[in-house]
C-alpha cells in the first residue's frame, strides 16, 4: 500500500491506459484513453480526475470527477460531477514503477462497471517496450489478473472508424 505523500507526488500529470480489463475500453466505443490528475486543496489528498477518450468519429469526450484519498483503506473513492455525481467508485494503485512511469490501478465494482484493472503509462505515448517485458509480477498482478489484461493498440493505429478488434491479449 502506498502512502498519501508518495501517491501526492506520483499521480498528477497525464497518463495514457495501455492495458485493461475494463469494459468501457474493450468495447472499441471509446479508444485512445487517458488520465488526468490534478491536485486540488484538501486533506488527506485530494485529485480532479479527467478522462479522455476519442469516440469511433474522431470526437473527443471526457468524464470530470473527484478522487479523495481514504487512509483507512489505503485507496481512493471517485465522484463523478454534474450528471455523474450520484456515481461513485473504488480504486487504488496496486504498483508503481521504480522510475513512476507505469502504474496499475485495481478497480471494486461500482453500481455500473465490474472491478477491474487498468495498467496506465505517464504521458501520452505508446510504450511497446512495457508491453514486451511485462510479467505479472513486473504488474503487482496475480497470474489470472494478468492473463486478463488486454493490451490497448497504439494510438497511431487507430481509425476514427474502428469498432473493435483491439482485445490483444499477452502472450
Amino acid at each position: 500500500m502506498y502512502g498519501v505523500d508518495e501517491l501526492r507526488a506520483a499521480l498528477p500529470g497525464t497518463w495514457r491506459v495501455l492495458a485493461t480489463t475494463f469494459p468501457m475500453w474493450l468495447s472499441g466505443r471509446r479508444l485512445a484513453p487517458t488520465f488526468d490528475y490534478t491536485l486540488l486543496p484538501g486533506d488527506p489528498l485530494v485529485l480532479r480526475d479527467e478522462v479522455r477518450y476519442r469516440t469511433r468519429s474522431g470526437k473527443f469526450r471526457s468524464i470530470v470527477g473527484t478522487d479523495r484519498f481514504d487512509p483507512a483503506s489505503g485507496g481512493f473513492v471517485w465522484r463523478g460531477r454534474h450528471l455523474l455525481a450520484a456515481l461513485t467508485s473504488r480504486w487504488r494503485v496496486a504498483r508503481l514503477s521504480d522510475d513512476g512511469g507505469v502504474a496499475t490501478l485495481t478497480f471494486g465494482r461500482s453500481m455500473l462497471t465490474p472491478a477491474g484493472v487498468d495498467i496506465i503509462g505517464r504521458g501520452v505515448g505508446d510504450r511497446p517496450e512495457l508491453r514486451a517485458s511485462a510479467t505479472a509480477e513486473s504488474l503487482g498482478l496475480d497470474p489470472a489478473g494478468f492473463a486478463a489484461l488486454c493490451w490497448l493498440p497504439p494510438v497511431d493505429a487507430l481509425k476514427p472508424d474502428e469498432r473493435s478488434g483491439h482485445r490483444d491479449r499477452p502472450q
